[in-house]
C-alpha cells in the first residue's frame, strides 16, 4: 500500500441566505487518488471565537480503506492519519495554520483561513487484490491547551518528543493529548465529520 498526502487548491465555500450551512466532509476518488475535503468549518463562528480566546484547534483526519464483503461485515484493510493545527496570534491579529511537515501559513481574516481549511488533501492509494472497495474519512476538530499545542506542533515539524516516543504510537499519543485537553476544558464545542466514497474496483494487475 502506497500513501502520499498533499494539499491542492479548492474554492472557498460561501454562505447562501440567512441559514448557515452545516460543515461537511466529502471523500471522493479518481484514478487511484482519494480526495478528502472539509467545508464550512468556520461558518457558524464558534471556532474563530475559540481561537481568539486562546484555544487553538486540532484537526485530526483519518482515511480508511475497506473491502466490500457480501456474506459478512466489510473488511478493514488499512488507514492513514494526519493532523493540522489552527490558532490565532493576538500580537499580529492573524490566524496561523500548521500542517504536517511543519508548513506554516498566516491569514488575516477568518474567510482566508476558512478557504485554506477547505483545501482538499489528496491521498494516493493502491488497493491490492480483487473485489470492491470504498474509502471512509473522518475529521475530529477539538481544542488544545498550551502543552498539547506545543507537543503537537513539534511533532508536525518532525521533532519526536520524549512524551511521544518509546511508549505509544504518534496517533495514540496525540489522541490522548487531545482527550486530556478536552477533560480540562470540558464544555467547549467539538466537531466530528464523516464521509464515504463510492465503491470502486482494484486496478488490474
Amino acid at each position: 500500500m502506497r500513501w502520499l498526502v498533499a494539499v491542492t487548491l479548492a474554492a472557498s465555500p460561501a454562505l447562501l441566505g440567512a441559514q448557515v450551512p452545516a460543515p461537511a466532509l466529502s471523500v471522493t476518488r479518481d484514478a487511484g487518488v482519494a480526495r478528502v475535503q472539509a467545508t464550512r468549518l468556520l461558518d457558524d463562528g464558534r471556532f474563530p471565537d475559540l481561537m481568539r480566546s486562546g484555544f487553538p484547534l486540532r484537526l485530526h483526519y483519518r482515511l480508511e480503506l475497506w473491502r466490500v464483503r457480501a456474506s459478512w461485515f466489510d473488511r478493514y484493510i488499512t488507514g492513514v492519519e494526519w493532523d493540522a493545527v489552527a490558532r490565532h496570534d493576538p500580537l499580529s491579529d492573524e490566524f496561523i495554520l500548521i500542517r504536517a511537515g511543519g508548513r506554516v501559513t498566516r491569514y488575516t481574516t477568518t474567510e482566508d483561513l476558512a478557504a485554506a481549511l477547505a483545501l482538499p488533501y489528496r491521498v494516493v492509494i493502491d488497493p491490492r487484490g480483487t473485489g470492491r472497495f470504498y474509502l471512509v474519512g473522518r475529521l475530529d476538530v477539538t481544542t488544545l491547551n498550551d502543552t498539547d499545542l506545543e507537543e503537537l506542533t513539534r511533532w508536525l515539524r518532525g521533532d519526536v518528543t520524549p512524551a511521544v516516543s518509546g511508549r505509544e504510537s504518534f496517533g495514540q499519543a496525540l489522541a490522548h493529548g487531545a482527550q486530556r485537553a478536552l477533560v480540562r476544558i470540558a464544555g467547549l464545542p467539538t466537531l466530528t465529520l464523516e464521509g464515504r466514497s463510492d465503491e470502486f474496483a482494484a486496478p488490474a494487475e
